[in-house]
């Protein structure tokens, strides 16, 4: 049975992981003191909300198929489709960053390392995010039947319990006199992401409602651009609206969600042609997300001293997203190599 696409959400996809690899092209030099004030730490500082909503987006996509699918209310069916086919490319590639990181820069390689790590958030610091997606998919079957029997107001209410843990009640203690207590933390933020997604895909929105959730975008922009400014400084360079479920990314991401989906509703006919390609680079784009650190790290280290900031970001851009796609569409056409890497 084939597969129904939904235009706007592979869309989202290749953007998400475009934004995820400008991130880690970017961060290192946002978040050192060595490069403050110069021209391209300002460049890295106006790029850096939108390029921390690239995770975000994963989980907002994966909220509104999986918690608008039937098949999500079967446990042990959705887990063994879903968790399974995470475990063994987990396995897979976090072998291939013990063997890189031995490579690059000495690390021991034995069973135990293999297994620490493994156990641990990986051998690559962006493999978290996969750890916290198997997490969701457990609770996703539970959530569904929450989800069906729930009106939307319901469901936004729910919303605000799950983000003021780790979103909102944070944000509260640094303005208000007392610290809040309540709810310190009762889970993990990012779940939050999965039931916006699907509120945002799942429900019409009025014009005035986009208007304030287009509001809400520009605010939390504004919000992780000044507030990193004004905590930023020559020694130390704190960024501490840089959480991944600080409030300021839930108002970036939802407006560029809706956005997009509003978009591809009003052009359905004119973004027709880019279906196709958009599809099948969205069918690489886990993938890619396994494989662009590694070649991040190699291009890095490769790259002359003599290039300028920017040109080093350009190239490291680039040349990553080049590679990344391109060894994932060779490995998509072997099954054997597809099954474990992707």
């Amino acid at each position: 049975m084939m597969k129904l696409r939904i235009a706007y959400l592979d869309c989202l996809r290749c953007i998400a992981i475009l934004l995820v690899i400008v991130l880690h092209a970017m961060s290192p030099i946002l978040s050192n003191p060595v490069y403050y004030g110069i021209p391209s730490w300002y460049l890295c500082l106006l790029q850096n909300p939108l390029n921390r909503i690239g995770v975000p987006l994963f989980f907002m996509i994966s909220g509104y198929l999986l918690l608008r699918s039937p098949d999500t209310l079967r446990p042990s069916t959705f887990y063994r489709r879903h968790l399974l086919r995470l475990a063994l490319p987990l396995c897979t590639w976090n072998l291939v960053y013990l063997l890189a990181d031995a490579l690059r820069i000495g690390a021991p390689v034995s069973l135990y390392a293999f297994l620490s790590s493994l156990l641990n958030r990986g051998q690559s610091y962006h493999m978290w995010f996969v750890y916290t997606m198997m997490g969701i998919y457990l609770t996703a079957p539970f959530l569904k039947r929450i989800t069906d029997a729930c009106t939307s107001r319901q469901l936004f209410l729910l919303l605000l319990i799950l983000i003021f843990p780790t979103s909102i009640r944070p944000l509260l203690n640094t303005v208000l006199p007392v610290y809040i207590y309540l709810f310190d933390p009762i889970m993990e933020g990012y779940l939050g992401f999965f039931l916006l997604g699907y509120m945002l895909g799942h429900y019409s929105s009025g014009r005035l409602l986009r208007a304030v959730i287009y509001c809400g975008g520009v605010i939390g922009y504004l919000w992780g651009v000044l507030g990193n400014l004004w905590t930023a400084s020559p020694e130390h360079i704190p960024l501490p609206f840089n959480g991944g479920y600080s409030l300021n990314h839930y108002l970036c991401a939802a407006a560029f969600f809706l956005f997009c989906k509003t978009v591809s509703a009003r052009h359905e006919e004119a973004l027709r042609p880019l279906e196709k390609p958009l599809a099948s680079a969205s069918d690489l784009v886990f993938g890619v997300y396994w494989i662009h650190v590694l070649i991040l790290d190699v291009i890095s280290d490769l790259a002359g001293s003599s290039l300028s900031v920017i040109q080093l970001l350009g190239l490291e851009v680039s040349a990553t997203v080049i590679l990344s796609f391109s060894v994932m569409a060779l490995i998509a056409k072997l099954p054997p190599l597809r099954r474990s890497l992707m």
